[in-house]
């Protein structure tokens, strides 16, 4: 196992595969690189591919402090000075791409050549517009909520998550089967570190880091997302580079990765083409 220790002395689990042009990725809360592999691994044969565990998530350490997206962005950038990268195709799920905006708002794109976002509004908070979480429907008392979850019984607060927001399909599961989702939205999940990020999520507005963004940039919508087109808008309106938007992904969810892992692949590699 590789790791690399932060300027904080955390240490972060990653993985380094092939050769070639270099591409980064970065998950989302409460997910893994394990979660995410099987994407990942539409890459290997083409292209350099490094990807890592975010902080407080499965094989990284977990942090008492410095649990915020300011600091996410921070780590991704000793990674890719750690690993000497540079033209770096940067990668993010939900989360992962709050880190991507927060890295871009700190570093700038020096060091980047294109972007791809699944699934991520740059404000996740619905006041004074509809671009935030779950389609512009979740409030901030809803959000309060949430946190009240997390801090009681984290599994119960990830499923109701996933049910309520993620992917609304869920909603029809079987009440017998309640148990068994909520152990596995669970399973091996702090509850600081989730509501420590959740907070900062709610917490943090990237709309005017979009226009630091100076590189193609590539949104992925799944067909039930948890983002309006409002956020979609909001980023083609400003950012500083060409943008393209791929969503004709049938019977996607927030999950989009794990769910059509070959097919979000091509598009991204179709994305990459156009603007070598």
């Amino acid at each position: 196992m590789s790791f690399l220790t932060m300027s904080d002395g955390i240490k972060i689990y990653y993985e380094d595969w092939g050769e070639g042009e270099t591409l980064l990725f970065a998950h989302g809360l409460n997910s893994s690189h394990l979660l995410n592999k099987a994407f990942y691994t539409e890459f290997r044969d083409d292209y350099r591919i490094v990807f890592y565990d975010q902080r407080g998530h499965e094989s990284s350490d977990k942090s008492s402090v410095h649990m915020n997206i300011k600091r996410l962005a921070q780590d991704l950038n000793e990674i890719i000075e750690s690993l000497n990268l540079d033209e770096v195709t940067l990668i993010g799920h939900s989360m992962g791409a709050a880190t991507i905006y927060n890295y871009v708002e700190q570093f700038g794109c020096d060091k980047i050549k294109r972007i791809v976002a699944a699934d991520m509004s740059p404000y996740m908070r619905n006041d004074g517009w509809k671009g935030g979480i779950a389609q512009g429907e979740w409030s901030d008392e809803d959000f309060m909520q949430d946190l009240d979850r997390i801090f009681d019984d984290i599994g119960y607060a990830g499923w109701y998550i996933t049910k309520n927001m993620i992917n609304p399909a869920l909603k029809d599961t079987p009440p017998e089967l309640d148990d068994a989702m909520i152990a596995l939205c669970g399973n091996g999940f702090d509850p600081f570190t989730m509501a420590g990020l959740w907070f900062s999520l709610f917490r943090t507005d990237h709309r005017k880091t979009m226009k630091d963004i100076t590189v193609p940039f590539l949104y992925i919508m799944p067909e039930t997302p948890l983002y309006s087109m409002e956020a979609v808008d909001f980023i083609r309106d400003n950012v500083k580079s060409d943008f393209e938007l791929a969503n004709d992904f049938h019977g996607t969810s927030h999950n989009i990765f794990e769910q059509l892992p070959c097919e979000v692949a091509d598009a991204v590699k179709r994305f990459m083409k156009k603007y070598p």
